[in-house]
């Protein structure tokens, strides 16, 4: 996903933890595709 959003233009500003604690929840089912997006716009530069 990092990747993909980079080669588009799209940076985003994060801590480590934010990060594998957002792919742990989307990779247990606890985050929905919709939350994954939320959190992405909401992380935007």
């Amino acid at each position: 996903m990092l990747v993909f959003l980079a080669l588009n233009g799209i940076e985003l500003d994060y801590t480590q933890d934010e990060l594998s604690n957002m792919v742990l929840a989307v990779a247990s089912g606890k985050l929905t595709f919709e939350d994954m997006t939320k959190w992405v716009m909401d992380h935007q530069i």
